[in-house]
């Protein structure tokens, strides 16, 4: 499996409802997904706020340039919004990939599950999350890889 096939991000979007406010809170959502049991490619650096998703800002940025999400300022803006268009294109891309590809379930339901336990939460109540705390008191850049088994590095 690949997330870069799955785009847990724009999943994780549309499963908390359209919108998500401040990107803090999608990085450390994105961080979440990270956590859960089972595969994935998606990493995070540590930075002062917890995890950071390096390659986070550039996806926005490309479903800006498709219309399927917005923000106040050109990419700019705190808050992250999925457009008409996007709503109709991540149910489609869902059924689609869900039909073709068999791993997709996996990626769906991880997605599913943390936009359950934690898309209501703020940032700062996310950042407090005993396992982000641990990883603060980490070396600031280290990498936190993707996987469950992640937070046994070091």
């Amino acid at each position: 499996m690949s997330d870069d096939d799955h785009h847990p991000e724009l999943l994780l979007l549309h499963k908390t409802g359209g919108e998500i406010e401040g990107r803090g809170k999608y990085h450390k959502l994105l961080d979440r997904y990270r956590r859960e049991p089972g595969e994935s490619d998606v990493d995070s650096v540590l930075k002062q706020r917890g995890p950071f998703n390096e390659g986070l800002s550039r996806t926005v940025k490309r479903y800006i340039d498709m219309g399927i999400v917005e923000t106040d300022e050109e990419g700019q803006s705190r808050d992250i919004a999925e457009t008409e268009k996007g709503e109709r294109y991540v149910s489609g891309f869902e059924r689609t990939k869900a039909y073709l590809d068999e791993s997709f379930q996996s990626t769906r339901s991880r997605v599913e599950e943390v936009a359950s336990k934690y898309g209501d939460k703020s940032m700062n109540e996310l950042v407090q999350e005993d396992d982000v705390q641990e990883d603060k008191q980490r070396s600031l850049g280290t990498p936190l890889s993707g996987g469950a088994d992640s937070q046994d590095q070091e």
